[in-house]
């Protein structure tokens, strides 16, 4: 299909960044039109973005929003395309805005993030085409021999000297484990994170890019991948910041459980173990090589292997306010 820009006549560019894997513009619409998201694949991806398949797509029209609206893409050629009501993503808020200001905002999006999702596990992966986890394909083949591009043989090689074999074939078996097909598999987001949960601006409604990355499988790899994101920077921000810093981030995380509302279990653990590893992988094969950051997040998966990863759902009592 070939690109068609007139959804964009009149429109202003807002942001645009990318990795080698994915690259996003974001653009303002005319006469509060709200915005448009435009993700398309990076220069490194050897498959195109894919929009969620039909039979899943009418099945989500059917939830109710309970935290966030599910924006689901348009396929417009090889891009696809978001409405959404912000310009930016609650990631960038975390990076750039203080403490007293994104924190507060932060956890009630994240808890809006975790009702979205329990509602979107009340599909059933026997009512939707059946799809693998990205996530896990990508680490899986990685784990084997290291192969990828940018740095990715880099980092193979700095993990497995700072994990050893032991922790090395746990996470391997893991891996294994979530490959595998699951009794209770539902619909998953497949990749669901701060990147992707785009505030709302003037009190409209936030909104959850869903569809790109959409799975099948246990719903604690979804809840796993949102709590593995959060406990990699928690472990970033003791490592920067000290404990006290520590735990006033781990109220983000408590947000998100308490929004989903149910028992966090051990599976979940590795699921977000899993997670980090998986994320410290695509940024050396897409971004670069990190010589403070790298170091810093395979101690967190160090830890988390001899945990079973319990630290990934250990996050405190609820914030009171």
């Amino acid at each position: 299909m070939p690109n068609d820009d007139r959804f964009l006549s009149g429109a202003s560019l807002v942001d645009s960044y990318g990795t080698g894997f994915t690259s996003t513009s974001v653009y303002r619409l005319p006469s509060g039109g709200g915005f448009r998201w435009v993700r398309s694949a990076g220069p490194e991806r050897s498959e195109p973005m894919r929009p969620p398949p039909a039979a899943a797509r009418r099945r989500m029209r059917e939830l109710p929003a309970e935290g966030m609206d599910f924006s689901l893409p348009e396929s417009r050629g090889h891009r696809l395309v978001y409405a959404a009501n912000g310009p930016e993503s609650l990631a960038n808020i975390l990076m750039t805005q203080s403490r007293d200001h994104s924190y507060p905002r932060a956890r009630d999006l994240l808890m809006g993030l975790g009702r979205n999702l329990g509602e979107l596990h009340s599909i059933s992966a026997r009512d939707v085409q059946d799809q693998g986890h990205p996530g896990i394909s990508r680490l899986s083949g990685w784990l084997g021999d290291g192969s990828g591009a940018g740095e990715s043989g880099r980092l193979f090689t700095a993990a497995r000297k700072r994990l050893g074999s032991e922790r090395w074939n746990l996470i391997r078996g893991w891996c294994e484990e979530f490959g595998m097909p699951a009794h209770d598999a539902v619909l998953l987001h497949g990749r669901p994170g701060t990147g992707l949960v785009v505030p709302g601006t003037n009190g409209s409604r936030a909104a959850l890019l869903t569809g790109e990355d959409m799975a099948t499988g246990r719903p604690s790899l979804d809840i796993g991948w949102v709590l593995g994101e959060l406990a990699e920077l928690r472990g970033v921000v003791r490592d920067q910041s000290g404990e006290a810093a520590a735990a006033e981030w781990s109220t983000l995380g408590r947000a998100f459980a308490d929004g989903y509302g149910r028992g966090l279990s051990a599976e979940t653990g590795r699921a977000a173990t899993l997670c980090v590893l998986n994320h410290v992988r695509d940024y050396c094969a897409y971004v670069e090589w990190s010589e403070w950051w790298v170091p810093t997040v395979l101690n967190v998966i160090a830890e988390e292997c001899d945990r079973g990863g319990a630290g990934m759902i250990e996050w405190g009592a609820a914030h009171d306010g």
